[in-house]
């Protein structure tokens, strides 16, 4: 570090902190709190000009963490000048220090997205190393497995050229392969394709678009990273990889692919890196710059959003959900989970329909002996516990109940079965919007044919206005007759229903919840599958 005899005061409150009026505002600045970087942004873009000087508000997925005492520097990014400091007691906490990191003690830094992130610098070299071996086999399986060239891309592109590392910043890897394809339908299939090789290798998956993919791994120490998945395709001239950026640029200068070292291995990258560089960082994308954020043009955002869609509503939320509570959700099993097998005859499966933390699904395979499939879109508490909860009866899949395709592919997946299945959705409804509620009820009319029960519990409208332990923005209150009718809609019977407080009591939280059990008549389908075993018996006997 730099350091400069005579440091300029720097204004700090509760709400932001104030630079130096003689600061360049065309320049990129770290915050450190306590001597840890928490936070890089560009002053001209990040700040608001007041009577004080420049005010750059506490970003708000940092503002939790910011209760007791700081010393607060403002440096220059890249020689560590320090142009100011503070010292700033945060909600008037004199006996606490401020202390931005995870459960294991490491410390966080902003990311471009705003989201408070466990940076690669913070690693070790054998945990980089672990890492960079899943990279090289996520590579061979997309150009091998799935018949996709595939290369790194953004960020760990950029990182491999500039100096031949991964950027200290970033939490996570970016690759992209090639489709050939002409229109973006077809884009989209092979997207589907390739995440179903994927999928049978053994990757854990979640699809954010038509394009893209995003590939969770859990590391030895149990640390969850991510590599993401774009689709590079060019439609009448311009190469687009959704979702951020779209050039008119010949194929020569992506293929054919040739080599760049990363921390000394030669990874496949495009053939003209270095204008693919320039072209989605700006001419100065040798100069590294924590604060970049992508300035996607309308007109491009427009465009693959109606190619391509997406399908990340409400995943952050939920992510960050449990990444912040995992220490406070019970790990026993609910009493939801308790009434149903008391009650009612199981069927040799369980589908666990937005599985959370697992605890249900875990207590259903490991103390009444059943096979489950856990499903869920944001994995959070269970997907990094996986290595403590492994079990042969305990399957995980990552599914988006909003994504049609997803549902009516698991839906034909479950019809196909010779045994019935039992579909268990506790606190599902509620945190779906309509079309996610439709979409499960079109499940459970697919899968439930052969026999098996859906059973159900949810918030009800008259739990809008009572007490809870966590305020969700994006929990929607249920009317339990509107899920009954759209149950009798699609060919099912309710045989049981019952709601009121008393049957999901949480800490002093006691929500007014329903409950119902619905089952399907048998199908054509499975009343042939019926008779045929029925005729196959009999010519036995």
């Amino acid at each position: 570090m730099t350091d400069v005899p005579d440091v300029p005061a720097l204004l700090l409150d509760d709400r932001g902190l104030v630079l130096p009026a003689d600061l360049d505002p065309s320049e990129t600045y770290d915050v450190l709190l306590n001597g840890h970087h928490v936070w890089s942004f560009d002053s001209e873009r990040d700040t608001k000009q007041t009577d004080a000087g420049r005010r750059a508000a506490w970003p708000k997925a940092l503002r939790r963490y910011l209760d007791g005492r700081a010393v607060v520097e403002v440096r220059t990014h890249g020689d560590d000048v320090v142009v100011a400091r503070g010292q700033h007691a945060f909600a008037g906490n004199t006996d606490d220090e401020v202390s931005v990191t995870d459960r294991t003690g490491a410390t966080l830094v902003l990311d471009k997205y705003g989201r408070l992130t466990r940076p690669l610098s913070a690693e070790g070299t054998e945990a980089i190393d672990e890492f960079l071996d899943e990279v090289e086999a996520l590579l061979d399986d997309l150009t091998h497995a799935a018949g996709v060239p595939a290369f790194i891309s953004y960020g760990t592109l950029l990182g491999a050229v500039r100096d031949g590392r991964l950027i200290g910043h970033d939490n996570d890897v970016d690759l992209a392969y090639v489709s050939e394809l002409a229109h973006p339908v077809d884009v989209v299939r092979e997207s589907y394709r390739v995440e179903r090789v994927l999928t049978e290798r053994g990757w854990v998956v979640r699809r954010g678009s038509g394009t893209r993919v995003n590939v969770r791994l859990t590391q030895a120490d149990g640390t969850i990273r991510y590599i993401d998945v774009f689709t590079a395709h060019w439609v009448e001239g311009v190469l687009y990889m959704p979702s951020d950026t779209g050039f008119e640029v010949p194929r020569s200068t992506v293929l054919p692919l040739t080599t760049v070292e990363l921390h000394g291995r030669p990874m496949a990258a495009p053939a003209d890196s270095e204008r693919l560089l320039a072209l989605t960082y700006g001419e100065k994308w040798r100069t590294p710059d924590p604060s970049f954020k992508y300035e996607t043009p309308t007109w491009l955002s427009r465009r693959l959003a109606g190619w391509f869609g997406g399908l990340r509503v409400d995943r952050k939320v939920w992510d960050a959900f449990y990444a912040k509570s995992a220490g406070s959700l019970p790990g026993r099993r609910t009493s939801f989970a308790r009434w149903v097998d008391q009650r009612f005859v199981a069927a040799p499966t369980l589908v666990d329909l937005g599985s959370g933390t697992g605890r249900d699904a875990w207590w259903f395979a490991t103390k009444r002996d059943r096979q489950v499939v856990a499903v869920d879109y944001a994995l959070g508490v269970m997907l990094r516990d996986a290595r403590k909860r492994e079990d042969p009866r305990l399957t995980r899949e990552v599914m988006n109940l909003n994504d049609y395709r997803h549902v009516v592919s698991l839906g034909r997946r479950l019809a196909e079965r010779d045994e019935p299945v039992d579909l268990y959705g506790r606190f599902l409804l509620h945190a779906l919007d309509e079309h996610g509620r439709d979409h499960v009820v079109r499940l459970a009319s697919m899968a439930l044919r052969r026999g098996g029960n859906l059973y159900l519990e949810f918030r009800t409208e008259d739990d809008r206005d009572l007490p809870h332990v966590f305020d969700r923005k994006e929990r929607h209150y249920v009317d339990p007759d509107e899920v009954v009718a759209a149950i009798e809609r699609a060919g099912g019977r309710v045989v049981r229903r019952r709601e009121g407080t008393g049957l999901a009591r949480f800490r002093g939280e006691d929500p007014h919840v329903c409950r119902i059990v619905a089952r399907w008549a048998p199908g054509p389908a499975a009343k042939g599958g019926a008779r045929r075993r029925r005729r196959t018996a009999a010519a036995a006997g």
